[in-house]
């Protein structure tokens, strides 16, 4: 269980600073000149959707620093799907040093699709001839499972998908209804198929609105059989990670897991096409995954701080403490971790985003995030690359301000994280931060040169991984041998794949590629890792 209020670790421990030291952020704020502007270690997940998924918008999109590309499978259908892939695809290769370029000529970094489940909602129906009706405080409603009233609804009785409802509620729980915008108490269950309300507030209700019950545990499965065509259908297009909506406990990771296993082997032996498994991100949206969060995390290959739901089944003045303890969890873990919904909504119609969604976005960024998240505002909002422009710079920034505190007289940060196994690549991973720590202002960067025969897997749990979990000030540089192998690494903060094709001079060929994307100048720390799994560090320009 995700236990509140403790501070321990690299990331929440309270900050102290000398008044001395006060003027840097000030001198931050008039002078902006973030180390790393386009390789920033932060990464921006941007849902592509109707105001972003043709190419010339797509580029501009992706050329403002987009590291995952997410398509969120409770809107689209299969064939705006296809339109997005396909597009999607010419911008998922990066530093490589065959082409040097992606379908556009851009040298950035490689890029990831991640699939978004619609997962196994509770929905309310339609309305019978009516796209919403209002509804009055204090009045009785009664919820009712009766499939005959699904497209006929009405303001006194609304159709509930869950068919266990008479067994989840009794009298007194509460029942919200289009993300708590209405709330409703329960007064009595009739029978299996009705449950008597009272509203407690006034407002209107459209078709087809989700229902959230807050603290009490729902009998779903983990995937409904749309999110199982879903999955089929991204495992035949190549997807690299599945972000799974409404896991509440780690057995739903388990199947979803082993459904992909099913899809692939199906894939292999009736079309003779090889998938890899995708990574399995798992969305913590609810009290019951909460509740679960320690087994859940354990079993998944990452996490995501999904706060719109999570927002609705909790009392909203816990998410922010929610939010900093998932992040700390997957920190000290090392699992990567995503946090999402509304970071710069009113992007969507305004050009600026507003003060709190600024600090929203770098308090992100302080916590630990690996990645941010984008949703409406690149998916259907009227500025998308500006939106995901407005994110890069400002986690550029942040992490530039990061770094100078890190340095400055007076500031004392917890970086005292264990190891987190006995391999003595674990102890490396973390020397090797450490070393470029030391030497910060002339490393450019850690080049990662693990065997080149390392499967997708082995290189999405290994040495990289490691060493992203240190949290170090400059880029990772992770040498991999496919575009899938770099696309399962860009989740971690920090990893920048470069493809190589040859074993022989791989870390020359890499640091020309860097050198020639203006990181020139610079001394790298080198983490060699053998077929034998012996590892060793070195310093080279």
């Amino acid at each position: 269980m995700l236990t509140f209020g403790r501070r321990v670790g690299l990331v929440c421990k309270p900050l102290v600073r000398s008044k001395t030291n006060l003027a840097i952020p000030f001198q931050l704020a008039l002078n902006p000149n973030p180390k790393y502007d386009n390789l920033s270690l932060t990464k921006i997940t941007a849902t592509i959707g109707p105001a972003s998924e043709n190419l010339p918008t797509l580029h501009d999109v992706v050329e403002s620093g987009v590291n995952i590309m997410r398509i969120n499978f409770s809107h689209a259908t299969y064939e705006e799907a296809l339109l997005r892939v396909t597009n999607l695809n010419s911008f998922r290769r990066g530093f490589n040093k065959t082409s040097g370029a992606d379908g556009l000529g851009q040298t950035t970094n490689m890029r990831a699709i991640m699939l978004d489940t619609q997962g196994p909602e509770i929905r309310t129906g339609s309305f019978d001839g009516a796209k919403e009706v209002d509804l009055a405080a204090n009045s009785e409603i009664t919820l009712t499972t009766d499939d005959s009233l699904r497209t006929k609804q009405s303001a006194s009785k609304l159709w509930i998908s869950y068919k266990s409802l008479h067994k989840t509620v009794k009298p007194g729980s509460i029942v919200l209804l289009d993300d708590g915008a209405l709330q409703l108490e329960v007064i009595e269950v009739v029978g299996t198929t009705e449950i008597r309300c009272k509203l407690l507030n006034s407002g209107s209700l459209g078709n087809k609105k989700g229902v959230n019950m807050p603290g009490l545990v729902v009998d779903l499965p983990a995937m409904s059989k749309k999110d199982e065509e879903d999955i089929r259908w991204g495992l035949e297009h190549d997807i690299d990670m599945i972000a799974a909506s409404f896991v509440r406990k780690p057995t739903d990771v388990t199947e979803i897991r082993d459904f992909c296993s099913k899809v692939i082997a199906e894939l292999k032996s009736t079309k003779n096409v090889t998938r890899t498994m995708p990574l399995i991100v798992s969305k913590i949206e609810s009290t019951e995954a909460l509740e679960n969060y320690e087994a859940i995390l354990d079993i998944s290959d990452g996490i995501m701080v999904a706060r719109g739901d999570l927002a609705v089944e909790i009392p909203p003045e816990t998410l922010a403490g929610a939010q900093k303890e998932i992040v700390r969890r997957c920190n000290e873990t090392g699992k990567p971790v995503i946090v999402a919904t509304q970071m710069l909504e009113t992007m969507q119609k305004n050009p600026r985003p507003t003060r709190a969604e600024l600090t929203d976005v770098a308090n992100a960024v302080y916590d630990g995030a690996d990645c941010v998240m984008l949703s409406g505002e690149s998916a259907k909002g009227k500025y998308p690359a500006g939106s995901v422009s407005m994110m890069r710079k400002i986690v550029s920034q942040t992490e530039n301000l990061q770094e100078l505190e890190s340095l400055a007289e007076g500031v004392v940060y917890n970086d005292d994280l264990s190891v987190i196994t006995d391999e003595p690549k674990d102890a490396f991973a973390k020397s090797a931060v450490a070393l470029s720590n030391v030497l910060t202002a002339s490393v450019g960067g850690i080049i990662v040169n693990v065997p080149f025969g390392a499967t997708e897997q082995e290189l999405s749990t290994n040495l990289p991984q490691l060493i992203a979990r240190y949290r170090p000030s400059v880029p990772i540089y992770a040498l991999v041998p496919t575009y899938k192998a770099g696309r399962r690494l860009v989740i971690h903060r920090g990893i920048q794949p470069i493809l190589t094709t040859s074993a022989a001079n791989r870390v020359e060929s890499a640091l020309e590629l860097i050198k020639s994307n203006g990181k020139g100048g610079k001394k790298f720390v080198v983490v060699d890792m053998n077929q034998s799994g012996d590892v060793s560090i070195r310093l080279t320009k």
